[in-house]
């Protein structure tokens, strides 16, 4: 028989059966985002482990969860000394913003623009604030420069750490979708898989795991997808190392545009865009886009109860190149 597609649309599950590469490839994004769409408390985190120790437990995969510094839980798939090639994605998911974090990962004047107006914005707001509690309870002046700073890192708190956001599809189940969909016994022995914990606190979960690793982590390109479910612009930003491997070029040679999505591979200098990738000499990382005239690519409605919108086309055309990439190296 044929593929066979069945959809209902908006938030309903997504039941899709494709033969990819001879078995059928699983709607990760939306069994994930139905079952475990907050990952952000330790309980939260340990229902996701469990799940995915479980789905991959009969696997030929070494599976486990390793803590790091006893704050950051990372799932690591596979053998990552043996490992040619290494994909990555965080699983935590972030706390509820009053503004969403809006990347636009080839313009780097217009995201400092925003990021200070965004902390510029608070900050005035906080000062004003300060100064009418002074004048009403007829306080010291001094107190006022006090009141402020304290205002100003509880509004930041609140609006950035505190309150988690139940609505993550994009930022990033998405990614995780797509490394969990990428799983194939034949590459067990060739391939690695890593889901970063901490990522929204500072990328601490990946910079832990490199700290560990880097002695063998250094010459291995480390391809880490976050944001990957809503755009039709996938790109690629590598670090200078990384294009300096051979499977650098080899991925660039696989993962190809067709007339719905178009594949970009930009270097990390003239980019912008805080993902873990960083934190390798060979990092690169991947993520999708919408592109318009003013403001070149961008992805917007992260970090806000509007990340409700990724595809599983994405998912399926990303995983679908990059296994090219993977059967070709094997």
């Amino acid at each position: 028989m044929g593929n066979i597609i069945t959809k209902y649309v908006t938030n309903v599950h997504i039941v899709i059966d494709l033969n990819r590469r001879g078995a059928k490839m699983k709607d990760y994004l939306n069994i994930i985002n139905d079952k475990y769409p907050v990952r952000k408390s330790k309980t939260e985190k340990k229902q996701f482990q469990d799940y995915v120790l479980g789905e991959f437990s009969d696997e030929d995969y070494q599976v486990k969860v390793e803590e790091l510094d006893k704050k950051h839980q990372n799932i690591v798939i596979g053998n990552i000394e043996e490992a040619r090639v290494i994909f990555t994605a965080h699983y935590d998911t972030p706390a509820a913003s009053l503004f969403p974090n809006l990347m636009m990962p080839r313009n780097p004047f217009l995201v400092y623009l925003y990021q200070f107006g965004y902390a510029f914005g608070m900050a005035l707001i906080s000062f004003l604030v300060s100064i009418g509690i002074v004048n009403l309870f007829k306080g010291p002046y001094e107190l006022t420069i006090a009141l402020y700073l304290v205002l100003y890192l509880c509004s930041f708190m609140l609006m950035t750490r505190v309150f988690p956001n139940k609505h993550n599809k994009n930022d990033n189940t998405s990614g995780v979708a797509t490394v969990l969909s990428l799983l194939n016994k034949k590459y067990c022995d060739k391939v690695a898989f890593i889901l970063f914990d901490n990522e929204e606190k500072g990328l601490l979960g990946s910079k832990a795991f490199n700290k560990k690793y880097s002695s063998i982590l250094n010459q291995k390109l480390v391809i880490n997808l976050d944001c990957v479910g809503n755009g039709d612009h996938i790109l690629f930003i590598s670090k200078q190392e990384a294009t300096k491997i051979d499977l650098h070029r080899v991925l660039q040679d696989k993962v190809q545009s067709n007339d719905k999505y178009q594949v970009h591979f930009y270097p990390l200098k003239g980019s912008c865009g805080n993902s873990d990738h960083k934190n390798f000499k060979c990092g690169v990382g991947v993520m999708a886009c919408h592109k318009k005239k003013i403001v070149g690519f961008y992805t917007s409605k992260i970090h806000t109860k509007k990340d409700t919108i990724a595809s599983f086309d994405n998912i399926e055309f990303i995983t679908t190149e990059l296994s090219k990439f993977i059967d070709y190296i094997l």
